[in-house]
């Protein structure tokens, strides 16, 4: 049986997060807030940067980016 994931700060940008709600999940599951991976972290950074050097100004937050990461890598 795997290990439960354990709560990791999520990496919050302040020039796009400004949260007056909590940012972890309620419940301790792989792939949501505050229960990312380094490397899913990682990918999150990624796809800001990306978009930024697009052009892209609006929906970086972190959250936001959270979900469309996870569901690139979903399928």
């Amino acid at each position: 049986m795997a290990a439960e994931p354990q709560p990791a700060p999520l990496e919050l940008d302040p020039k796009y997060d400004d949260y007056d709600f909590p940012t972890t999940a309620p419940v301790a599951q792989n792939g949501h807030p505050g229960f990312l991976t380094p490397i899913q972290q990682a990918q999150v950074y990624q796809l800001r940067q990306l978009l930024e050097s697009e052009g892209f100004t609006k929906r970086l937050d972190t959250l936001t980016l959270v979900r469309a990461t996870l569901c690139k890598t979903r399928g």
